[in-house]
């Protein structure tokens, strides 16, 4: 192992303070405290603003579309009576093969 010179070594601070650099350290951070618990205020208000608009739009959603005016779905009497599966989507409406196609694509058919 080296040994190493300690007395070459000089005794000052290898660095350099500027001068009233601690005169007003409590000031500037309390001001960054100030100013960090302003910007929280500000993003609690902004999610606070979304949240509300979710709500309102979830609201709106179930006043425009109610649950009593849904899809007919076919049961298996109508569904028995075609002579193919052709004959089945000639009969369906817009509406069920609307249906029909997000189901099958949720399923991978």
């Amino acid at each position: 192992m080296k040994d190493f010179d300690l007395e070459g070594l000089s005794r000052e601070m290898p660095y350099k303070m500027p001068e009233h650099f601690l005169d007003d350290m409590t000031e500037r951070v309390i001001s960054q405290i100030g100013k960090q618990q302003r910007k929280q205020r500000r993003d609690h208000k902004i999610i606070a603003l979304f949240a509300s608009a979710a709500s309102v739009a979830a609201v709106a959603l179930l006043f425009l579309h109610p649950f009593g005016g849904g899809l007919d779905i076919p049961d298996y009497d109508s569904i028995s009576q075609c002579a193919s599966v052709d004959d089945l989507f000639q009969n369906m409406t817009a509406d069920e093969l609307g249906v029909y196609s997000m189901m099958s694509n949720y399923y991978g058919n």
